[in-house]
This record gives C-alpha cells, sequence and structure tokens, in this order.
C-alpha cells in the first residue's frame, strides 16, 4: 500500500501537491487512488505548553507533589478515554500533545477550576 504522509495545504504549495498527485498517477497508472481533505485542526500553542506546566508547577507546590506527579494525575482525571479492541475495553489517557487549541483551553479551565475547589489560586502569571 502506498500512502502519502499528510501534506498541509496552502496558498504557496498548492502547485507541489499537484506535482505528488501527478507523479503518483503517472508512477502507477494501474490503481485508483483516493484523496481525502479535512480541515487541519491547529495543535495546541506553545504559550499553552508552557502554561500548563505552570499551572502543573503552581498546584504541585501547592498541594505537595512535583509538577510530573501533577501532570500525570490530571490526565488521569480529565483525559482518560476508553477504547474497545475486540471485546477488550482499554482505559487510556489521552496525550496533551494531542489535544487542539481549543481542548487545551478546557482542559486548563478544568484544572483550574478543581485546584480552585481545594483553595489554590493561580499565581501562574499568565
Amino acid at each position: 500500500m502506498i500512502s502519502i504522509k499528510p501534506f498541509n495545504i496552502s496558498h504557496t504549495n498548492l502547485p507541489v501537491l499537484v506535482a505528488k498527485l501527478q507523479d503518483l498517477i503517472t508512477e502507477h497508472p494501474d490503481k485508483n487512488w483516493q484523496v481525502l481533505i479535512k480541515e487541519r485542526q491547529s495543535a495546541r500553542s506553545v504559550e499553552q505548553n508552557a502554561r500548563l506546566w505552570s499551572l502543573y508547577t503552581s498546584i504541585g507546590n501547592y498541594l505537595g507533589y512535583t509538577s510530573q506527579e501533577i501532570h500525570e494525575l490530571m490526565g488521569y482525571k480529565f483525559l482518560l478515554e476508553e477504547k474497545w479492541i475486540g471485546r477488550d475495553k482499554i482505559t487510556r489517557v489521552k496525550s496533551t500533545t494531542k489535544l487542539s487549541v481549543k481542548d487545551m483551553a478546557e482542559y486548563q479551565d478544568k484544572i483550574c477550576a478543581w485546584a480552585g475547589n481545594l483553595g489554590w489560586s493561580d499565581d501562574s502569571g499568565f
């Protein structure tokens, strides 16, 4: 099976994509191809990542945990998802690296609300 890695289309690189598709058709004229186009989701921003670790550190300091421990605990609290593999239900923690900008903002809001209920206040400076 031949596949092309995801390609982010813009006004400036559209000719490159067209050339790649033409090459594919030329090199494999006996095959039929399928192209899927979807809107690209923005991944979490560098600023969001910096704020997240600042929150982990601040909350960890308040509660007596390391930032890494808070990271793991918040993942279990707010990022659990279930997947079925055959008849087995697997529970895993979704990686924060896979969150969109919107999802990351919601995740941080949940963390702040949860920690706020324990008496913590956001001193992260963000």
